[in-house]
């Protein structure tokens, strides 16, 4: 299992967080309740969860605590920003990133006040509906080119507050498709929907293609995941060059292989 070391941009500001009351909380239940109303809900075993290492749903994991601390600091500054979306992108392929997405997707939607949705915009390779188990037939593609509505498309694996847009079939023709109205659209859309949702989306590796920085201008914000032997020193540096005009808001280190504890973390602030 690989040890996660979060290092989200420390906040110049005093890290107040947005308080729900009233009217507000009755809101929230409300946008709540219609995120399910036409989704599809196929529930994953726990057994299934925990082989595919999405473990921070999982009460007694010692790395969840790992996605906690990375939600901690994503959350403090998505509301400090007003932010409601954030792309998870790695420098390269099978580093992680798309393992994290759905971690850090899952992890957010244990609080309460929060609404989740992931989305899998790395449509060369789609892998979350991997990470689930999921058999259905349809994804991102297929609404895109089958003209097959949204609603049969999303689903929800059995936890609260969380809604999946799988990716479909893979394509060769992702950039194409990615910057296409059609999906630009449905980018705009899903993130300013409801006001108490999170968006994450799992964008194709910054390096191998245009992919990721065709859609990073429509979200808020990016974190990056490095694969400790699986990025080099100018890699990195490359990568970090090209979302520097973008809301970066760290680095998660992947597939560590120092000693520390799930309880231990080094932080590393831009």
């Amino acid at each position: 299992m690989e040890f996660l070391r979060d290092a989200v941009n420390k906040s110049s500001t005093s890290g107040k967080t947005d308080k729900i009351r009233g009217s507000r909380r009755h809101k929230v239940i409300d946008e709540l309740q219609i995120e399910y109303s036409q989704t599809s809900v196929v529930k994953v075993p726990e057994e299934k969860l925990l082989a595919h290492r999405l473990v921070a749903g999982l009460e007694r994991d010692e790395y969840a605590d790992s996605y906690r601390m990375l939600r901690a600091g994503v959350l403090r500054k998505l509301n400090q920003n007003g932010w409601t979306s954030v792309g998870i992108t790695s420098t390269g392929p099978g580093q992680g990133k798309s393992l994290t997405a759905a971690n850090l997707a899952i992890s957010i939607a244990q609080k309460v006040n929060h609404s989740v949705m992931l989305v899998d915009y790395d449509l060369r390779r789609p892998s979350i509906r991997k990470l689930f188990d999921y058999k259905g037939p349809m994804g991102l593609t297929h609404y895109i080119t089958k003209q097959v509505p949204l609603e049969d498309v999303l689903f929800n694996p059995g936890i609260d507050r969380l809604v999946v847009l799988p990716g479909g079939k893979p394509t060769s023709r992702s950039s194409e498709l990615l910057s296409s109205p059609k999906v630009l659209q449905l980018t705009r859309e899903v993130i300013s929907r409801y006001s108490s949702r999170i968006v994450v989306f799992d964008l194709p590796p910054v390096l191998a293609t245009d992919d990721a920085l065709t859609i990073l201008p429509h979200l808020d914000s990016v974190l990056m995941v490095v694969e400790e032997s699986g990025s080099n020193r100018e890699e990195v540096k490359r990568a970090r060059d090209l979302l520097s005009e973008y809301n970066l808001l760290g680095t998660v280190l992947n597939k560590s292989r120092d000693k520390h504890s799930a309880y231990s973390y080094k932080t590393k602030y831009y």
